[in-house]
Order: structure tokens, then C-alpha cells, then sequence
């Protein structure tokens, strides 16, 4: 398939709640051409928000992965003592109750992880098992949350925290920013922080802030692209991703 010769390079979108990536991903191509490779480094959750790299044609989504594996950061927003099967509000709520943690408490629970544990990822997530994402076999019940829950424990990888800071405690909710490696779930730790001081936490708002290098204050919103002509005035050249990553980029 020939793709548009004109439309090669990176996009840095800001994603809005409700969208998943790959509908900002069906977006994009929508407005280039059809037949035109695009993808993402990186899925967010459909009620997340925050900066998405795609790549537009063969010649940049080759070097996805590479974008892929680069630190992210975060900022993350949960409420204490309650728990649902998602470890986010899109999902049922299976557990709460009263939470009297301190800022203290919630400040002692990041400093324990230090640089990095291993973490168990949600049952709701991307990874896949016999060909489907594990989500998808906790919609539709098909193994039973036992198995399901024994196939994450052996997805479970280690994870590296370069920084976290806490950016407000109010109890019911605590604000976090951090910078972690790639395959971390922010939801997992939100939760994890949580079950250190001896609670559980569901997380509210998610925003990705930044991948790499690359910040979402310098992405445009989704809406913002109504054309091609739009895509082309704010694509990223393969010559400029080289110099971002060090990376050889030839068409």
C-alpha cells in the first residue's frame, strides 16, 4: 500500500478522558489517509489523559518501541479506602471503608520503594494471554479471578521509581508525581502505596506529563486536528527524532 509521501514524522497529542489511544490513533489517520501506517508508544486508559507519541507512516512507527521504552512521568490522584476491580473509577466497587492515614504515613509508605520493586500489574490491563488481553478475559469471566489472579502474579517485572514526590494528601485522596520506568501501572502503585500503610487506594485521575524527553505542554489537543495540513504543520522530522534520542532514523 502506498502511503502519503508527504506525511512521515512524530505527533505529540495531549489525549482527552474518554478516548482510548488507538481511537486517537483512528483519528489521526482518518485525517492523513486511510492506507497511512499509525501508531502509538504507549497505551493510556480510556479515562486517562496526557501525551501520546504517534508515529505517522512505516518510516516512524518502526521506531515506536524505541520511544516505548523511555521513562514516564506521571501525576496520579486516588482516594483511600476504596477498592474496585479495575483500580480505577471505571470500575465496580468491591471494597471500602474508613481511611485515617497521615501525610506522614503516605510519605514513609514512597520512601520504602526506593528506587524500585517488583510489581504486579491489574488484572484489568493491555497484557495479553492466549492471544487476548488479560481485561478482556476478566469481562467476560472466562477463566475465574484465581487463574486470573495467578497469570498476573507471573506477569509480575520489575519496575524502576526515579523519582516520586507527593503533591497533596487530604484524606480521602492523595496526589502523586512520578518518573518510572516503562510497563510500570500507576494504578497498581496508587494502590500499592496504599496497602504499605495498610489501607487500599482507587485512582481517579492519571495524566501522563511526559515520556523521555518529550513533555505534553509541548502536544496539542485531539481536537486541534481537523486536516492533514494540521498534522504536517506540527510533525516532528525523523532528522529532528535522531537528535531527540540518538537514534538513526532513515526513511
Amino acid at each position: 500500500m502506498q502511503e502519503q509521501a508527504d506525511v512521515v514524522g512524530f505527533l505529540l497529542v495531549d489525549k482527552p478522558n474518554g478516548m482510548t489511544s488507538s481511537d486517537c490513533v483512528q483519528e489521526i489517520r482518518s485525517l492523513v489517509d486511510r492506507k497511512t501506517r499509525v501508531g502509538h508508544a504507549g497505551t493510556l486508559d480510556a479515562f486517562a489523559t496526557g501525551l501520546l507519541v504517534l508515529g505517522i507512516a512505516r518510516a516512524a512507527t518502526k521506531y515506536l518501541s524505541s520511544i516505548m521504552a523511555l521513562d514516564k512521568t506521571y501525576e496520579a490522584r486516588a482516594r483511600l479506602g476504596q477498592l474496585t476491580d479495575t483500580l480505577d473509577i471505571t470500575g465496580r466497587t468491591v471494597k471500602q471503608e474508613e481511611c485515617n492515614l497521615t501525610r506522614e504515613q503516605m510519605e514513609s509508605a514512597i520512601a520504602s520503594f526506593g528506587t524500585g520493586y517488583k510489581q504486579t500489574p491489574p488484572v484489568y490491563s493491555s497484557l495479553k494471554y492466549q492471544g487476548k488481553a488479560l481485561s478482556r478475559h476478566a469481562r467476560i469471566d472466562s477463566l475465574g479471578e484465581d487463574t486470573l489472579a495467578s497469570i498476573v502474579q507471573e506477569k509480575s517485572r520489575d519496575i524502576r521509581i526515579y523519582s516520586c514526590e507527593l503533591l497533596d494528601f487530604q484524606l480521602p485522596f492523595f496526589s502523586i508525581r512520578a518518573r518510572v520506568s516503562h510497563g510500570t501501572y500507576i494504578r497498581s502503585f496508587m494502590n500499592d502505596l496504599a496497602e504499605k500503610c495498610g489501607s487500599f487506594a482507587t485512582t481517579h485521575e492519571l495524566r501522563r506529563t511526559a515520556i523521555g524527553p518529550f513533555e505534553v505542554k509541548n502536544a496539542l489537543p485531539l481536537k486541534v486536528f481537523k486536516n492533514a495540513d494540521d498534522v504536517c504543520a506540527n510533525l516532528i522530522s525523523l532528522d529532528d527524532m535522531n537528535t531527540y534520542l540518538g537514534v538513526s532514523m532513515n526513511p
